[in-house]
């Protein structure tokens, strides 16, 4: 794999947790919808937990001097067995630290996804990302991902 992205191991759970809840952090920036709550971290250690136990989930870190400065989830999505289209993939999370941004460790972590993906017969990848984040979203587009689906919400 490119450079110092690896996969995940149960060993990288705290500091995968930290890079998390610093992608979440930087939400919240954008739009309060993302806030944290008070106990984030502890459900956030049993979800990602779960995340690196689980088949259809792969999680990528890229590891530098005994840190992680950036990371990707996965994961298989399935549909109902009435589309032609049973399986996907849908990169749930990418995040970058800002010290190491722009200096490739987004795409090698894309890149090692998008391998996973492929590897399991998947033919389609789709991201997620909030229409505040510019900087998201040039990224995306510049990786090849395009509009697919418009989400709408309405706050009561």
């Amino acid at each position: 794999m490119n450079g110092g992205v690896r996969r995940a191991e149960q060993a990288d759970l705290d500091r995968i947790v930290a890079l998390w809840l610093a992608l979440t952090e930087h939400h919240a920036r954008l739009d309060p919808l993302f806030a944290l709550r008070p106990d984030a971290a502890s459900e956030a250690h049993r979800l990602v937990a779960a995340q690196l136990r689980d088949p259809d989930v792969a999680c990528f870190v890229q590891a530098e001097e005994g840190s992680l400065t950036g990371l990707c989830i996965v994961r298989v999505d399935r549909a109902p067995p009435i589309h032609a289209e049973l399986r996907r993939a849908e990169i749930t999370d990418l995040f970058v630290a800002p010290a190491h941004r722009r200096g490739g460790v987004g795409r090698a972590l894309l890149g090692a996804a998008l391998d996973w993906a492929r590897s399991r017969g998947i033919d389609r990848v789709e991201a997620r990302v909030s229409s505040e984040n510019r900087p998201g979203q040039a990224f995306w587009r510049a990786s090849g991902f395009g509009d697919f689906m418009d989400v709408l919400h309405r706050r009561l």
